[in-house]
């Protein structure tokens, strides 16, 4: 493979956007064409998400003790089979095979299936990467798995929506089309040696004990908070402000997020390139960006408005993650430390949508820009993390 090994590893981070999107934006047509209707699809795709609060953690502490390369690969194996398996389920389903009750249990097995295995495609992608490129390229190399992310997110709702115009489980074939050769670009990527810290090493990195994660995880959950509610609140602050139907908020709001989608990939492609800043200047920037994107868009009147507050805050996003992930990495081994942030954002998740169901939906914009404030807020308690140097790891080449 002439591709960098970094990018490779990005490609394959990549695939758990194009999967999320991918499968959000084939919803209704699943909703019209299958017997299962939208409250128990939205169950289903929350049912894979959630157990991301148990695999996160748990596929980060196994990448630090037995290797990046293996999670990463389960991951994939277990990305292609779940996709397999609900395009097979939607297949016979379509044929009259399948009966509503079995199709809703082969999708509910191949969602379980996904939230225990690929919850460790992350955690495993970004200790991967920090193996391979420690020291002052820490950041690149976080800021580029972030940028396959983005790819992913950018790229699976066109996909999918170019898809499903040949049948319903055409973008499930795709995805496992998708995850099969991300297996491939695999080959020849040199595989970190997991190597356990001394009681020395562990002292000096732990300065007041695990507690001293808290900041970062806070962020983490912040962050991901304020970036649910303002897309939960955009739909009807668009109708509202503009007055402008469903139809028409739903198409412009699909464009304003893919607008911000775009926007933080240039901007991650560009740390990756021209590493200028530190991982603190980057966290307290970013967190600068989500508190003025979100104020322009509680106050937005117009398109315009409406575009640039999406826009900052997209690209706030893409400056803050790298940079805490960098301060949560330093504390403690990578994986088990990624792994928490990946338990962080889903539970930042749940809690927006708990929001939503307990405030007006004129409230959500607001909201969004209450839980940057106060995200703005830990980024001084981070200051510390910076000042300690990581481990360095040593790389062994692979022969596949």
């Amino acid at each position: 493979m002439r591709f960098p090994p970094l990018w490779r590893i990005s490609a394959c981070a990549a695939l758990l956007g194009l999967g999320q999107n991918g499968l959000l934006v084939a919803l209704p047509v699943l909703v019209e064409r299958f017997g299962l209707p939208l409250s128990q699809w939205a169950g289903l795709i929350l049912l894979g998400s959630m157990l991301f609060l148990l695999g996160s953690p748990f596929w980060g502490r196994i990448a630090d003790r037995h290797g990046a390369r293996g999670v990463v690969i389960q991951a994939l194996l277990g990305y292609v089979t779940s996709f397999a398996l609900i395009g097979f389920a939607l297949w016979t389903a379509a044929h009259g095979w399948l009966g509503d009750g079995a199709l809703l249990a082969l999708v509910a097995a191949a969602r379980v299936l996904y939230g225990l295995t690929v919850s460790g495609m992350v955690p495993a992608c970004q200790q991967w990467s920090l193996a391979l490129h420690d020291g002052e390229e820490r950041v690149k190399a976080l800021a580029a798995i972030s940028a396959g992310l983005s790819s992913g997110r950018l790229l699976g709702p066109l996909i999918a929506a170019a898809s499903l115009s040949l049948s319903a489980h055409a973008p499930f074939v795709v995805m496992l089309l998708c995850g099969m050769l991300a297996l491939l670009l695999l080959r020849g990527i040199p595989a970190p040696t997991p190597q356990l810290p001394s009681a020395a090493s562990r002292a000096a990195r732990l300065p007041r004990g695990t507690l001293d994660l808290l900041p970062c995880l806070a962020i983490a959950l912040l962050l991901a908070m304020s970036a649910s509610l303002m897309q939960l609140g955009l739909p009807g602050a668009l109708q509202g402000r503009l007055d402008i139907d469903a139809t028409r908020a739903g198409h412009l709001m699909g464009i304003l997020l893919s607008l911000g989608a775009l926007g933080s990939l240039t901007i991650q492609l560009g740390i990756t390139r021209h590493r200028r800043l530190s991982g603190y200047a980057l966290l307290a920037l970013g967190a600068l960006g989500l508190v003025a994107g979100y104020g322009v868009l509680t106050m937005a009147i117009g398109p315009a408005s409406f575009g640039l507050g999406v826009m900052i805050a997209s690209v706030g996003a893409a400056l803050a993650v790298p940079g805490y992930t960098d301060a949560a990495t330093r504390q403690r081994s990578p994986g088990a430390s990624a792994g928490l942030l990946a338990m962080a954002h889903t539970l930042g998740y749940g809690a927006a949508t708990l929001t939503v169901s307990l405030a007006a939906a004129a409230h959500l914009l607001p909201l969004s820009l209450a839980a940057a404030c106060v995200l703005l807020l830990f980024v001084p308690m981070t200051r510390n993390h910076f000042r300690i140097m990581p481990a360095t790891s040593q790389i062994t080449p692979t022969h596949d």
